[in-house]
């Protein structure tokens, strides 16, 4: 892409007539995940032993990261996605960096135009998305937090769509959760006359996500990984190994659960489940199995911060903790405390929304601390 392109339109959008920026879309609220248990195992197990295994044949983390440029005419949002086999040394990227300088097709880029008027075409002669799922072009009172998440949704399913293509004989480590009912984050005032339009975008995705997934699942298998478990309420709304404390997140929830059962337990690693769940998805009942991994960094716990935990999440029903093996192996047996493919993804899309912001910032004038980086589950 020719990053003078997206300054020329830059100058269009100053020249429009009028502004229609509206700060109240820019105010969103994370409220992350609210589900209840439906049935499980509330063991404390020893997972240890899984360490034994093998590696999968091919082992790919998959990972999104987007940077905001907020101009009083243009609110720009600059999204990569990027699958990493460190297995066999490859990388699946969106945007593709082998020829990014020529690129037509520029989706990564989300662009919603807040002047009276906007003429959509010219933002078609380069290739940048500014439609919403369903192919409407987002309105300007339209909640940016929410625009900024789907966009990163579909560049996700986007590098899930060329694995499904494969027919992959191994395992997909998504970053987070594997499909959320409703958006992560919400308006801050809740009560836009778009809340059916945000339903239809947010179903749309995670209708794709569930049937990429599960083409995955055909020949291997998904896995999702939740690292920020401040934003979920699962067992501490289910409490049940009945802390009573009341209005944590799962992150507190399994710190106190540690505290209290952790320090007497031969082991350093545990997990929690398998737990189900089920969600409703435009009238299909979609199932999950969850394991809470709590891992202990010294024998000797003396502070919170010796011990770390994450979730992982597959489709279906399943059950017992061998089918943990891959993540096991890609995590605390190789002496890191999430999956170090995950950890690997994570840090390459960062740096390719920062080099991609910076140069954009460049080119429209904008000083590199007016780009943000937006945090999502």
């Amino acid at each position: 892409m020719d990053f003078q392109v997206l300054a020329k339109i830059y100058e269009i959008a100053k020249n429009y007539k009028g502004t229609i920026r509206l700060e109240e879309s820019r105010a969103y609220t994370v409220i992350g995940e609210i589900s209840t248990i439906e049935t499980g195992e509330y063991d404390i197990k020893s997972i240890d032993y899984l360490c034994d295994n093998e590696y999968p044949p091919t082992l790919i983390g998959v990972d999104s990261s987007s940077r905001i440029i907020d101009t009083p005419y243009l609110f720009i949002v600059i999204g990569a996605a990027t699958g990493v086999d460190r297995m066999r040394s490859r990388t699946i990227d969106i945007p593709d960096l082998s020829n990014i300088n020529i690129l037509r097709r520029n989706t990564h880029i989300l662009v919603l135009p807040e002047v009276n008027d906007f003429d959509y075409r010219v933002l078609d002669e380069i290739g940048v998305n500014y439609r919403d799922p369903l192919s409407r072009p987002y309105p300007n009172e339209y909640n940016k937090g929410l625009a900024i998440e789907e966009h990163r949704v579909n560049l996700e399913n986007s590098i899930l769509e060329v694995i499904a293509r494969e027919s992959l004989k191994g395992v997909v480590l998504l970053d987070g959760p594997l499909y959320l009912p409703t958006h992560p984050v919400t308006e801050a005032r809740r009560s836009s006359r778009l809340i059916e339009v945000y339903k239809e975008n947010w179903t749309k995705l995670m209708k794709r996500r569930i049937e990429l997934v599960k083409t995955i699942n055909n020949t291997g298998r998904v896995y999702g990984i939740v690292k920020r478990l401040q934003y979920t309420h699962v067992l501490s709304r289910d409490d049940p190994f009945k802390i009573r404390i009341e209005g944590i997140n799962d992150q507190a929830y399994l710190s106190i659960l540690a505290e209290r059962r952790l320090r007497d337990l031969a082991g350093k690693v545990f997990a929690i489940g398998p737990l189900y769940t089920s969600y409703r998805l435009d009238n299909e009942s979609i199932t999950k199995t969850m394991w809470y991994i709590i891992l202990k960094k010294r024998y000797n716990l003396t502070k919170a911060s010796d011990i770390s935990f994450f979730r992982v999440e597959v489709l279906g029903m399943e059950k017992g903790v061998d089918l943990l093996k891959p993540v096991a192996k890609d995590s605390f047996c190789t002496g890191t405390t999430l999956p170090l493919s995950i950890l690997i993804a994570d840090q390459r899309v960062k740096k390719i929304t920062e080099a991609l912001a910076k140069q954009i910032g460049l080119a429209l004038g904008i000083p590199r601390e007016s780009t943000l980086q937006y945090i999502s589950l």
